[in-house]
């Protein structure tokens, strides 16, 4: 996505010397806002959510959502402010590669982290009992998207140089300093990179439909349990008879046990029997009310990161005239997060609580 709209803004750079994608003082001074705002802020949940001492699998994400969110914030952006302000002249190749490297590898981590989330809030909402996902796991899973994100940006580094590639005498290729970051064919021929931008957009684009998909499976799932419940409530069964069928929705592992010994006692031992099924009954529903209210803060990230990124994409595919505020506006979303936590995330605000009293 940002390798085709950056190619467009340094080609309109390189023939008119200056930018026409709006006021650079006005994206200098937003940047600026939001690289304040998103570091106070992602450093707060970095520090809320690495105090937990069980640390589960929504966990890990959110941390490393959250050091992504803080390395754009200190890094990328306070960078884009320069190569913006400079017009993207430069002049040495490595920090023209660097910045490449930063603005396209973290674009897609942020997206395959969202993933991960998805695919860790099915499971504990859909699929409750598989234990499928757990903070190892999420580790693993991590480490092998950032490999990827990193990829995406190295090869993405390495289409770009201040240098371009001109025939010469007998046609050999002469290498001209031009000091402007752009496209060049030195390394990698134009052809692989026409490619490479196709590979790279529909790597993004799956990432958000898988997402799409998972999260309407959640909902779908929290609809047919709701209406379960609406039946039991109206049947006229006895209470065995809706306490069977509970369990066995969510597969409760002791009630087998639990029976067993119940036949081999007398009914007053029964009855305590009762009392323990219908307390681990209340644990597990308090836990998937909890697993749901995770899902939707998530889901609303995720809604955000559609949001603010579209306008660039379709910038960036020149479906809409490019305009440097509004593409740079999906900066934001690395500023909302820690503000979509604190407003949907009962926890988060009692530590942010503690941690302003200290």
């Amino acid at each position: 996505m940002n390798t085709t709209a950056l190619s467009t803004e340094t080609a309109n750079i390189s023939s008119t010397g200056s930018g026409d994608g709006g006021p650079i003082h006005a994206v200098v001074g937003m940047l600026s806002f939001f690289s304040v705002i998103g570091t106070t802020g992602n450093a707060l949940v970095l520090y809320v959510y690495t105090r937990k001492r069980n640390k589960l699998a929504a966990t890990v994400f959110i941390i490393s959502l959250a050091t992504t969110d803080l390395t754009t914030s200190i890094v990328v952006m306070p960078y884009t402010i320069v190569i913006e302000y400079l017009n993207y002249y430069v002049k040495y190749d490595i920090f023209c590669k660097m910045y490449m490297f930063f603005i396209t590898s973290n674009v897609p981590f942020a997206a395959f982290i969202m993933v991960g989330i998805a695919f860790d809030r099915y499971f504990c909402i859909v699929h409750p009992f598989k234990h499928l996902m757990n903070a190892q796991r999420a580790k693993i899973i991590t480490a092998s998207m950032a490999l990827l994100a990193f990829t995406l940006g190295i090869i993405t580094a390495l289409n770009y140089s201040v240098y371009e590639g001109c025939g010469g005498v007998n046609d050999t290729c002469v290498v001209k300093f031009t000091g402007v970051c752009k496209t060049s064919e030195i390394l990698l021929p134009h052809t692989f990179t026409l490619y490479y931008q196709r590979l790279y957009t529909a790597l993004f684009f799956l990432a958000l439909l898988v997402v799409m998909v998972l999260y309407a499976l959640i909902y779908r799932s929290v609809l047919i349990r709701r209406a379960k419940r609406r039946r039991q409530r109206r049947s006229m069964c006895s209470y065995t008879t809706s306490k069977e069928s509970w369990f066995q929705e969510y597969r409760f592992s002791m009630v087998s046990s639990l029976r067993k010994n119940s036949e081999e006692k007398n009914e007053k031992s029964n009855s305590a029997v009762e009392s323990e099924l219908l307390r681990q009954l209340a644990i597990r529903e308090r836990g998937l009310v909890a697993n749901i209210k995770t899902a939707l803060m998530l889901f609303v990230v995720t809604a955000v990161f559609i949001l603010v990124f579209l306008p660039a994409w379709l910038m960036a595919h020149q479906i809409i005239d490019y305009n440097r505020v509004i593409f740079y506006m999906y900066f934001a979303y690395n500023v909302a997060n820690p503000i979509i936590y604190a407003f949907m995330n009962k926890a988060f605000r009692r530590q942010l609580k503690i941690v302003f009293k200290c």
